[in-house]
């Protein structure tokens, strides 16, 4: 059985073999460690990784110091190298212009031709499961309009807050289309939803506004034969239902501020958790023996014959021999 096998088996809980491992990396990390981490991840060689597009809509300043304007019209400021900055000018902070918006739609269909790359990098990794794109509508919404006219607007629900969320629909679905083109077998989502004690807005007013566009991806990803594999930080304890609802085939979630057993009550059997060990405490301020012990617990309480994926994500605050430890224990 190859690694893309048993990552199946463990999505469909299917008497997989072995627990499957996904590292991330933030560019800092890389910058960090060097060449030290890439012969780690080399020679430990996960079963999961992502697939590589040349997006003429993403910028190379994105993880440098300074301050640039993106192809949405959001202005970034960053001050660390290899941290994402943050959006401190928003194009739509005056929301009359929403009417005459453009998406950077046509700029990116300008790029369809380098998915024959992405689909050459596929075929040469036929034995992994891969992962591609990358799908953030709420953070789209809040880089366009800034976070807090954006929580404003889900309350008042004014027109203009409906046309941004049909602009923001319309530019990822045809991104979507492009990553469904090639030989992908997942797709994923990344949206931050929770606070440390919980979701930023109402679970209702997620229901209402969020979760149909939500399902709208989803259903197209499965008609397309490929997994749903969705990324939020926070507490997002009261979505869990609503996602694996919708079709979500495995969260990516930090099941550590929510409780590793309370979200195996929740989930085991219904969806796959894709990590993570602990990136608040026990990563940075642990010690080896302290990420031992945090794969253990989750392997004990979320690995039910399949359902668990071995994940977290490398930063610069991460002592180098707690993400071995972290990379390799899975199947110890």
């Amino acid at each position: 059985m190859n690694a893309r096998e048993n990552v199946i088996r463990t999505l469909n809980h299917d008497r997989p073999e072995w627990v499957p491992v996904n590292l991330w990396q933030l560019p800092a990390v890389k910058i960090k460690y060097g060449n030290k981490l890439e012969t780690l991840i080399e020679e430990f060689d996960p079963d999961i990784i992502f697939a590589p597009f040349n997006d003429p809509t993403e910028d190379p300043r994105h993880y440098k110091v300074g301050s640039y304007t993106d192809c949405w019209g959001s202005t970034w400021s960053n001050y660390q190298e290899g941290i994402i900055g943050e959006v401190k000018s928003f194009p739509l902070v005056e929301f009359k212009n929403i009417w005459d918006y453009k998406s950077p739609k046509e700029l990116l269909l300008s790029g369809k031709e380098n998915l024959k790359e992405t689909n050459k990098f596929i075929s040469n990794h036929h034995d992994k499961f891969i992962l591609g794109g990358w799908i953030s509508i709420f953070e789209r919404m809040q880089f366009l309009r800034g976070t807090e006219n954006l929580f404003m607007d889900t309350l008042m629900e004014e027109p203009e807050y409906f046309k941004l969320l049909e602009v923001v629909e319309d530019y990822y679905m045809t991104y979507l289309d492009l990553w469904l083109s090639t030989d992908v077998d997942g797709i994923v989502f990344g949206d931050d939803w929770g606070s440390q004690r919980s979701l930023l807005i109402s679970p209702e007013t997620w229901k209402t506004q969020f979760k149909p566009v939500y399902k709208r991806f989803f259903d197209k990803i499965h008609a397309a034969g490929k997994y749903v594999f969705m990324h939020s930080d926070g507490y997002i304890y009261d979505l869990y239902d609503e996602l694996i609802e919708i079709g979500v085939d495995a969260i990516n979630s930090q099941v550590w501020c929510m409780g590793v057993e309370k979200v195996a009550v929740k989930c085991n059997h219904r969806i796959t958790n894709w990590g993570e060990v602990c990136r608040q405490h026990i990563l940075p301020r642990g010690t080896v023996d302290d990420v031992v012990d945090a794969v253990k617990k989750m392997k004990e309480n979320l690995w039910v014959n399949g359902g668990l994926i071995g994940q977290f994500e490398a930063g610069p605050d991460m002592p180098f021999e707690n993400i071995k430890a972290g990379l390799i224990n899975w199947n110890k």
